[in-house]
């Protein structure tokens, strides 16, 4: 009797998902229209452009890692790094969650730029002045005080340019999953200039995907208010941009997500 009841109960859920699928499921076409009414696409001559072209090496994770100064973090949630070439998160593993059941092979979620499957968060600043230094992907930045991120002891992260301008970060963890990054310019200099705050995701590859019809993987965010959902191929197909004053994004997988708020 239980096998016959758990028969039923599958074929009817399998029944309401594929008649939603069928007769309430939105036209993708249009979804599509109302996204091209609804998004504002704009591309700004004063924008200020930032890096593009990623270098991959065939180099082993824990050989990449190994690359570059590092400071390291750690929480009762996670473990891992943050690069000072850079300044990057790129280095995360979580405490508490497993690749294979009841495994010793902890979830690695970010990862260097350089590694194949670089997954990593900067954050900086862009100008448009041509004559003004500021920080890249190249900068080696120096720890300023404490060396060590835990929940109670953030870090700071400093670099100078020749043009009498300092950048500061400073980095915190909660003792779950949120960084928070505050950055800071002191400008020494006689003169004035424009500098625009930015946050980005960085993942190399696509991954290995689900591809089911009720699971979102790819970017997401929520802009003004307004839900944004792009699969990989998308943004494959065509570059989507959108401007906002409020709201979040990120990167989701099948049990992860990484955003910026």
């Amino acid at each position: 009797m239980d096998t016959k009841n758990v028969i039923a109960a599958i074929s009817l859920s399998a029944a309401v998902i594929i008649l939603y699928s069928l007769f309430f499921q939105p036209d993708p076409k249009t979804i599509s229209q109302n996204s091209v009414k609804k998004e504002k696409i704009e591309s700004d001559g004063d924008t200020p452009s930032l890096e593009l072209d990623e270098k991959v090496s065939s180099l082993s994770r824990e050989e990449t890692l190994k690359e570059s100064k590092r400071v390291f973090f750690e929480n009762s949630s996670t473990y891992g790094s943050i690069s000072l070439k850079g300044g990057t998160i790129d280095d995360l593993t979580f405490k508490k969650y497993t690749n294979t059941l009841k495994g010793n092979d902890n979830v690695v979620l970010l990862n260097p730029r350089s590694f194949s499957d670089g997954y990593l968060i900067e954050t900086g600043w862009a100008t448009n002045n041509k004559n003004i230094d500021v920080p890249n992907s190249k900068t080696l930045w120096k720890i300023e005080g404490n060396n060590k991120l835990t929940p109670n002891n953030p870090i700071k992260l400093v670099w100078s340019n020749q043009q009498g301008i300092k950048f500061e970060k400073e980095i915190s963890i909660d003792d779950k999953y949120l960084f928070t990054i505050k950055q800071e310019i002191l400008n020494s200099s006689e003169k004035t200039y424009d500098f625009y705050a930015y946050g980005q995701i960085i993942r190399n590859k696509v991954p290995k995907i689900q591809n089911f019809f009720i699971l979102h993987e790819g970017l997401l965010g929520v802009f003004d208010e307004q839900l944004i959902e792009k699969d990989y191929d998308d943004i494959q197909e065509k570059n989507f941009s959108i401007n906002a004053s409020s709201g979040w994004l990120g990167i989701t997988d099948k049990y992860w997500i990484a955003s910026l708020i």
